[in-house]
Parts: structure tokens; C-alpha cells; sequence
């Protein structure tokens, strides 16, 4: 993690997190939105739900990055969900927290700022290994950067990064740990 939070500060950014929440659904409600109202109720249900999972598969600097990302100032907005069977993934906390900082911060050096930029990591937890997908959307400035940033990162054994799409506007990626 860039920054190390102490327990106010974590108190702090949380709090913050809910009011913002909460104000939501009171606004939908205050305007007769009760659709939406149920909807935002179902998008925190859910999210809580997959922060609660990754937190439980024991990779703690990962699950700090992810959780505390959008308390700064990102050009890309992040979500996670965690797929499968929970188990301990400590032994791959530090590669894979090194390799999101890594993207992200490519990520924000080739997104166009004024657009919509969202990240989606799903952790994909299954018998014969893991796997992470890294899915974007938004606008890319420069590709061919981005791509051969990408491609300078040094993976560990056992691991591989497959690019399986990329384009102005999305890509995938998917990082398998067998």
C-alpha cells in the first residue's frame, strides 16, 4: 500500500464511505426512486459481501489496496469480487498486490481523465488453481504504451499473464497462479 492508515483514518474514510451511501438511497427515496433506492441497497449488499470474501482469503496487502483505492484521487474506479471456494492465497498476497499497483498505475498513465473508468478484478478460486481477470473499461490514450508496459512485467513461476483482448475503450486480462 502507498499510504499506511492508522485506525482514525480508516474510521474516517469508512464513515465517509457510508454517508455518501446512505445519502444516496435517502435521495432516491426522497424522490419517490424507490427502484433505485432498492437497487443501491442491493449494490452495497453485494459488495459487501465480495469485500468480506477477499478479506478472508488472508491476502491482506491486496485486499488493502483494493479496499482503500478510491479514497484517493484515481482517474480508474475499482471493484472486486471473490468466486469459489475460500481458501488461504497469503503465499500470493505480495505478487499479486505488486502486480495490481503496477497496472493501476499504468492504468493512470493511459486513461483519458475526463471519462468513465472502471477496473473489475474478479478472483476466481478453483481446484486446479487460481485465477485473477482484470477487465476494463473507459478510454485508453495510448495502447501500444500501455501494452508494452504491460509486457515488461516480470511474472513469477508458476505464473502467467494472458492478455486475451485490448482495444481503445476495454481490455482483458488474466493472471493464472497454478
Amino acid at each position: 500500500m502507498e499510504k499506511e492508515w492508522d485506525v482514525v483514518e480508516v474510521l474516517r474514510y469508512a464513515r465517509h464511505d457510508w454517508l455518501n451511501k446512505l445519502q444516496l438511497i435517502k435521495g432516491n427515496l426522497a424522490l419517490n426512486r424507490l427502484d433505485r433506492a432498492n437497487e443501491i441497497i442491493e449494490e452495497i449488499v453485494n459488495e459487501s459481501k465480495h469485500e468480506s470474501k477477499l478479506t478472508n482469503i488472508n491476502m491482506r496487502l491486496f485486499a488493502g489496496f483494493v479496499m482503500t483505492y478510491h479514497w484517493n484521487n484515481h482517474a480508474v474506479r475499482l471493484d472486486v469480487e471473490v468466486l469459489g471456494e475460500l481458501k488461504d492465497l497469503s503465499q500470493y498476497d505480495e505478487f499479486v498486490y505488486n502486480w495490481c499497483s503496477y497496472l493501476t498505475e499504468a492504468l493512470e498513465k493511459y486513461v483519458d481523465y475526463h471519462a468513465e473508468n472502471y477496473l473489475s478484478i474478479s478472483v476466481c478460486i478453483e481446484e486446479q488453481g487460481i485465477r485473477f481477470f482484470f477487465d476494463f473499461s473507459g478510454i485508453l490514450t495510448d495502447i501500444q504504451k500501455l501494452q508494452n508496459k504491460l509486457q515488461c512485467y516480470e511474472c513469477a513461476q508458476g505464473v502467467a499473464l494472458v492478455q486475451q483482448h485490448m482495444s481503445e475503450d476495454e481490455f482483458s486480462l488474466m493472471l493464472t497462479i497454478s
